[in-house]
C-alpha cells in the first residue's frame, strides 16, 4: 500500500513539473536579433504602404486637377472659337457691304456717263490671320480685341463712306434730271431759215417780232423733243397748224409748230430726243419748215441760249 502511494505521488509531481510555464516560455522563446527584424520589417511594410496610399491620393489629385484644366482649356477654346466664327461672319458682312459700296460707285460712274473710267476695286477685305500656337491666353486676347477694334472701325468706315455715296448719287440724279430737262438739243435736222427776234414780214410788208427759230426740210423730216417733259399740248393750234407744246418742268417749256403728223398726246410723257412729229407746212406758212419756240415762265426767250 505504501509502494503503491508512492508511486501516485511521483505520477502527481511530474504532472506538476510538466505543467511549469517557465518551462513553456524557455520551449517557445525567440531570439532576440529574429525579433527585431520581424518588427522592422513590419515597420518597414507600414511605412511602405503609407508611402503608396499618400502617393496614390497625390496621383488622384493631380488627375483631377489636369481634368479640370483640360475642361477649362476647352470651354476657353470653344469661347474663342465663338469668336472667331462670331469675327468671321463680322467680315463677311463687311465684305458684302464693301461689294454694294462698289457697285454704288459703279452706278454712279454711269449716271455721269463715264463707263470708260470704271476701275472700282474689287479687292476684299483682309481677314486677319491669328496665330495660337506659340502664344498664351492674354496674347490670344489681346489679338481678338485688336480684330473687334478694327472691325468696329471699319463698320463706322463703311456706314459713313456709303451715306456720302447715297448724297451723291441723289445730287447727281438731280443734276442729270435738270439736264434732261433742258431743251438742249436741236429738235430736227435742216436748214435755219428764220430767227428768234425782230424779222422782215413773211409776206414782205413791215416787220415783226419772231418768237422762235424756223428749220426748214422736206416734209416727213423727223422731230424729236428736245428734253424730258409731259405733252400739254397735240393738235391743230391757229397759225401754227400741226403743233406740239412740252412743259420741262421749271417753268419751261417748248412749242413745235407747222408739222405734218403727230405722234404724241395730250399728257404723255416723253424722253429727250423721242419722236414727236413729222415735219410740215400746216398752218400760216411759207413752205415746209418747223416753227420752234422755248419759252421760260411763259415768255419766249432765244432758243440759241439752250441749243448745243
Amino acid at each position: 500500500m505504501t509502494k503503491k502511494n508512492k508511486n501516485v505521488s511521483d505520477s502527481k509531481k511530474k504532472i506538476i513539473n510538466s505543467t511549469n510555464p517557465r518551462q513553456q516560455l524557455e520551449s517557445i522563446r525567440i531570439p532576440m536579433r529574429v525579433a527585431k527584424c520581424i518588427a522592422g520589417a513590419v515597420g518597414l511594410l507600414i511605412i511602405l504602404m503609407i508611402g503608396l496610399v499618400v502617393n496614390y491620393k497625390q496621383t488622384i489629385n493631380t488627375a483631377n486637377a489636369d481634368k479640370i484644366e483640360l475642361e477649362m482649356l476647352r470651354q476657353t477654346n470653344g469661347v474663342q472659337v465663338k469668336q472667331i466664327q462670331e469675327l468671321a461672319q463680322a467680315t463677311a458682312i463687311l465684305q458684302k457691304d464693301m461689294e454694294r459700296l462698289n457697285s454704288l460707285d459703279v452706278e454712279l460712274r454711269r449716271i455721269v456717263n463715264n463707263e470708260e473710267t470704271i476701275a472700282t476695286s474689287r479687292a476684299g477685305l483682309v481677314r486677319p490671320s491669328v496665330n495660337y500656337s506659340n502664344q498664351d491666353k492674354e496674347q490670344v486676347q489681346m489679338e481678338i480685341n485688336q480684330i473687334n477694334n478694327m472691325i468696329n472701325n471699319l463698320q463706322i468706315a463703311v456706314k459713313a463712306r456709303e451715306e456720302s455715296l447715297v448724297e451723291l448719287k441723289e445730287e447727281l440724279l438731280a443734276k442729270q434730271a435738270r439736264l434732261a430737262s433742258r431743251p438742249s438739243i436741236w429738235p430736227t435736222r435742216g436748214e435755219v431759215t428764220s430767227r428768234f427776234g425782230s424779222r422782215n414780214s413773211p409776206g414782205g410788208i413791215g416787220s415783226n417780232f419772231h418768237p422762235g427759230i424756223d428749220i426748214a426740210n422736206d416734209i416727213g423730216t423727223q422731230i424729236i423733243a428736245t428734253a424730258d417733259g409731259i405733252v400739254t399740248e397735240s393738235g391743230w393750234s391757229s397759225g401754227y397748224g400741226e403743233t406740239v407744246e412740252i412743259n420741262h418742268g421749271n417753268g419751261i417749256t417748248t412749242l413745235y409748230g407747222h408739222n405734218s403728223r403727230l405722234v404724241v398726246h395730250t399728257g404723255e410723257r416723253v424722253k429727250k430726243g423721242q419722236l414727236i412729229a413729222y415735219l410740215g407746212n400746216t398752218g400760216y406758212t411759207t413752205g415746209p419748215h418747223l416753227h420752234y419756240e422755248i419759252r421760260v415762265n411763259g415768255t419766249a426767250v432765244n432758243p440759241a441760249s439752250f441749243l448745243n
